[in-house]
């Protein structure tokens, strides 16, 4: 348990001076109603949508929705943090996670407008306003938040072992100070959020929660203005795309075979954005070696492992560079995408996600090994295709396959890939290589 929070006030002339801590029956009376008017204070993003929130277990302290639009549920002590409050935020928690997504944006809507929240009469309404990217069903799990004037050793324990077995749990702390005839309050973090899920674990982020991490990861780069000024000068040469944003990207698709595909992707390069073309049955044929070719002339590097190219773009001069080059080169992808793909290149794909359908969770293969196993050695490089052919949403385990080395074979998706592969207890090594002495299936 960490150490009571104690603040000292540096005079001007270097002295020193505690500060008086505030009793804490006056904190208590000051604790909730403040958090309510400054839901910051609690973590930013915040928007409570419930304060006593009746439940089966009884009156629920704080609602939330998190910046990811993730449910929060707010168990607040006036006083120590015990294991009582633990069990009960837990009991909260579990009620709420019974629901479905609409019974709970009913709930939701039932209950707010008092103690101070705002009154929300059409609840999805709302989260669809508010969180456009996410479906109502991103609300959940709900996360648990204990908060309290301090934790006692059990509790904290409790929290720790929960987090620590794949529980969004976390414990704060306020503590109270008088200070030149005003209140100060400090807010101490006990108990953290899990960094990463656990082996079989879900990732369960929500669209919100993909688009932040990809906010996050392009500002610790100083890349957000350039990384966006190429989203949309694609957005706008593409006819009617759709853009998926994950953490480290967005696959940009275009309409095939009564369905989506992805054209291309521009996603966070270790050097700068990226974009990514990748040559599947989408295209003519017939044009596919002019694409190469202009792709080569532009500046495009080849991917050895699959046909795919990529253009790196380090900094707002070599986009101004290349920004022509880029639009002529996607001007004539885009025509000759082939909205109809063959049906014997379809065949082959069915064969190969059936394949793959059937490796063993906590194994992978390679592209090589797919290929040979269907009969046809040399068609590595079509059964990369035929996995980036898949529909976003699908049953076929592709981060299952990994290039004839055992380096991850999906750079569009390197994050969700190598996530899904630890959740299945593979372990991958810091270059993002697995061992297949140890996890490769059916050799």
């Amino acid at each position: 348990m960490a150490d009571e929070l104690k603040i000292w006030a540096l005079g001007d002339g270097g002295e020193v001076q505690a500060v008086a801590g505030v009793a804490s029956v006056k904190l208590e009376d000051l604790l909730e109603e403040t958090l309510v008017r400054r839901p910051e204070m609690l973590e930013s993003g915040l928007h409570l949508v419930g304060r006593q929130t009746p439940t089966e277990g009884g009156p629920l302290d704080l609602l939330g929705v998190d910046a990811g639009g993730r449910l929060v549920v707010y168990e607040l002590k006036r006083e120590k943090l015990t294991r009582e409050a633990v069990t009960q935020c837990i009991d909260y928690a579990s009620a709420l996670d019974t629901m479905t997504p609409e019974e709970l944006a009913a709930f939701i809507a039932e209950h707010s407008g008092d103690g101070g929240i705002d009154k929300i009469e059409e609840f999805e309404e709302w989260y669809q306003e508010s969180f456009a990217e996410n479906e109502l069903d991103d609300l959940l799990p709900p996360r648990l938040v204990l908060v309290g004037l301090g934790v006692d050793e059990r509790a904290e324990r409790m929290a720790r072992f929960l987090s620590e077995g794949g529980i969004d749990i976390s414990v704060l702390t306020f503590y109270g100070f008088q200070h030149e005839g005003g209140t100060l309050l400090a807010r101490q973090v006990e108990v953290e959020r899990s960094a990463a899920p656990l082996a079989g674990q879900r990732t369960n982020q929500s669209a919100a929660e993909r688009r932040l991490a990809l906010e996050k990861r392009l500002a610790e780069r100083g890349h957000t203005d350039l990384f966006e000024d190429i989203a949309n000068t694609l957005h706008t040469l593409l006819p009617n795309p759709t853009q998926k944003r994950g953490s480290y990207g967005i696959n940009f698709g275009l309409p095939s075979h009564g369905g989506r595909r992805r054209f291309c992707h521009l996603w966070v390069g270790e050097a700068g954005p990226q974009v990514a073309w990748y040559p599947t049955t989408n295209w003519d044929e017939s044009v596919l070696p002019t694409l190469k070719s202009e792709a080569a002339k532009n500046g495009w590097t080849a991917l050895k492992d699959d046909g795919g190219y990529v253009l790196d773009i380090v900094d707002a001069k070599e986009w101004e560079e290349r920004r022509e080059s880029l639009v002529r080169f996607i001007e004539a992808a885009r025509e000759a995408w082939n909205p109809t793909p063959q049906s014997g290149s379809g065949n082959f794909h069915e064969r190969v996600w059936s394949y793959v359908r059937d490796v063993p969770s906590g194994t992978v293969v390679t592209y090589g090994q797919v290929a040979k196993e269907l009969g046809s050695p040399e068609a590595a490089q079509a059964v990369g295709n035929a996995m980036r052919a898949l529909p976003n949403e699908t049953d076929v385990p592709w981060h299952r396959v990994v290039t004839a080395e055992g380096h991850l074979g999906a750079p569009e998706s390197l994050d969700e890939q190598r996530e899904r592969l630890k959740g299945e207890g593979v372990n991958v090594t810091d270059d993002d290589r697995v061992e297949l002495a140890t996890y490769q299936s059916r050799e």
